[in-house]
């Protein structure tokens, strides 16, 4: 097994350990919101719902894992428009950053899908015009956080997202 199957396989493991957590946490709880003349065999909660559909979204996610790839090819100055034209690579690049969450506060000073720099007068955010959107990245739109990216990516390359680029075969 080579270094990044290993890698592949930790992340999956981690990801599906979150899953049952929050399964479990939030699946065993009482269902105060159920009618006592509703027969329990039949009332789907609201904790059945959700855990249902993180079983669906990890089944889904699991069979796209192992029958495509997620390594994009290393950009070139001839590619290097056309990736950045591809809504699809920063799709990736948010799933990577912030589990494709556009409407991410994570509280640390990064927010959005892309995870840009907030709060501070030198942040990325500001520097880069995402103030014509939205005062945080986490409250401007998929498509508004991808043009404030373009910019990014036009100055600084997508070592700008130095984790998750590399993981994406973009550096």
């Amino acid at each position: 097994m080579t270094k990044k199957q290993l890698t592949g396989l930790i992340i999956v493991a981690g990801f599906i350990g979150l899953l049952l957590l929050i399964m479990f946490t939030y699946g065993s709880q009482p269902n105060y919101r159920s009618n006592s003349a509703t027969s329990s065999s039949t009332a789907t909660t609201v904790d059945e719902q959700a855990t249902a559909e993180a079983w669906r979204q990890l089944d889904e996610w699991l069979a796209n894992a192992t029958t495509t790839t997620t390594t994009l090819p290393r950009p070139t100055a001839t590619k290097l428009t056309q990736l950045t034209a591809d809504a699809s690579v920063w799709d990736q690049l948010a799933w990577c950053e912030s589990s494709g969450r556009w409407d991410l506060n994570t509280g640390n000073g990064y927010g959005g899908g892309l995870q840009f720099a907030h709060g501070t007068s030198w942040s990325t955010w500001r520097a880069f015009g995402g103030l014509d959107y939205a005062l945080h990245p986490w409250e401007a739109s998929r498509e508004q956080q991808i043009a404030i990216a373009e910019r990014v990516l036009e100055r600084s390359g997508w070592k700008a997202w130095p984790g998750c680029a590399r993981k994406l075969g973009l550096l």
